[in-house]
This record gives C-alpha cells, sequence and structure tokens, in this order.
C-alpha cells in the first residue's frame, strides 16, 4: 500500500512541475486497499480558514521541536 501511494504523489508532484494533465487541486483522492476502490471528493476553499482564508491568522510555519521541547541530535545537522 505505501507503494501506491508514493507514486500517486510522486505523478501528483510532476504534473504540478511540468504543468500537464490534471493534478488534483481542489479535489481530495481516497483510496481504499482492502477493496481496491478509488473515490475522489471535491473540495472547496472555506473562507474563514485560518491558513488560505480571506483572513489568515496562521503565517509562518510552526516549529514543532520547540512545540514538543525536543532538540534533534547534533549529528542529524538540522538547520536553523
Amino acid at each position: 500500500m505505501p507503494g501506491v501511494i508514493g507514486v500517486i504523489q510522486a505523478t501528483e508532484t510532476i504534473k504540478l512541475i511540468v504543468g500537464e494533465g490534471d493534478p488534483l487541486v481542489g479535489r481530495l483522492l481516497m483510496y481504499d486497499s482492502l477493496g481496491m476502490k478509488f473515490r475522489e471528493i471535491r473540495i472547496r476553499r472555506d473562507p474563514n480558514c485560518p491558513l488560505c482564508g480571506d483572513n489568515p491568522t496562521i503565517t509562518e510555519l510552526m516549529n514543532y521541536q520547540e512545540l514538543c521541547g525536543l532538540e534533534a541530535p547534533a549529528e542529524a545537522g538540522v538547520a536553523d
């Protein structure tokens, strides 16, 4: 199953980069691996969304390490 999802993600990325095909913009693709079925749902933009709405309140990425009180190991090479 992870391979199927990975291929779909890679295909969507390539479609966006090269500007060809019909990327899943404004749509959600659902995959039922047990029934081997796909379902597509249209998603509308919410004007009240705190991230992409008319008046966004989320304006920067969250530092999850700081939020969780975690420190990255020095050998991980995480940039500041």
